[in-house]
């Protein structure tokens, strides 16, 4: 549903690099149309609204926009969007939320999102799972290291096919990452940036996340045999543009570039 970093392309005050791009999510739409909305961008509207592209999303009947939820981290980009589900907008009915212990506790002591589980907007389920959500669709949390400054943060596996992993710190600091990557059919990983002075006048080592040559050197081995995707850019990030060389070299590594309501058919990739 959307590619970018949590500022989207362009982010406040910059024009941005290539074409616009939503903030980072991922939607799961079943046969039947049922949904699960993976990270809640503030983005969150057009993103839904997209989703009536999609054929199997056009022949739901719930009233819900989507039948569950789930989040990666407590980050702007990642959860803000979940204001649309209260009584001003959405006014969701219980929707299915399923976060770890962390995250239900910052939802639960913090205006507004307190309010859409108080009024059942949201029905948080905590933990790490798996669980199974619905036939054919099941739910794993894995932790992954990230800045905790409100939240734990975690990778979201669905089916132990698809690994959505916007945000992390290091892949070297995740004992679990080539086990991970490897279990998967496709994995959605973290692309943010492609160097460290990127972005002038900021120090990147404040808001550590791998380098675009980091991912390609420790994963690159395992292309061959599962769709790589990079995702959650950054609004500075070469790689956003599909002309640039950044991005052919990501190309020629045999990695792909997310754009935003890319559609991938898991039954036959």
């Amino acid at each position: 549903l959307g590619t970018a970093q949590d500022g989207g392309n362009p982010q406040l005050g910059s024009r941005g690099r290539g074409r616009p791009r939503l903030v980072s999510s991922v939607a799961v739409v079943m046969d039947d149309g049922s949904t699960l909305l993976a990270d809640v961008s503030p983005d969150v509207k057009a993103q839904v609204a997209r989703l009536s592209e999609v054929e199997a999303y056009q022949a739901r009947s719930a009233r819900n926009a989507v039948d569950h939820i789930t989040l990666t981290h407590g980050h702007m980009g990642h959860y803000t969007g979940l204001v649309q589900f209260g009584k001003e907008a959405h006014n969701a009915d219980r929707i299915p939320t399923w976060v770890t212990p962390s995250m239900a506790a910052f939802l639960t002591a913090n205006e507004p999102w307190r309010s859409l589980v108080e009024r059942g907007h949201l029905d948080l389920r905590s933990g790490f799972g798996p669980v199974v959500l619905e036939p054919g669709l099941s739910l794993r949390l894995v932790p992954v290291p990230h800045r905790a400054e409100l939240t734990d943060t975690v990778g979201i596996s669905i089916n132990d096919e698809v690994l959505f992993v916007p945000d992390i710190d290091s892949w070297a600091d995740w004992p679990d990452a080539q086990q991970e990557v490897a279990r998967h059919r496709v994995c959605l990983l973290d692309a943010s940036f492609s160097s460290l002075d990127e972005i002038p006048g900021r120090d990147l080592g404040q808001i550590p996340h791998p380098l675009v040559s980091d991912t390609i050197e420790r994963f690159g081995h395992l292309a061959a045999d599962r769709r790589l995707i990079l995702t959650h850019l950054n609004h500075t990030n070469p790689v956003a543009e599909p002309d640039s060389e950044a991005a052919a070299v990501v190309r020629s590594a045999g990695f792909e570039v997310a754009e935003d309501l890319m559609e991938i058919h898991l039954d036959g990739n």
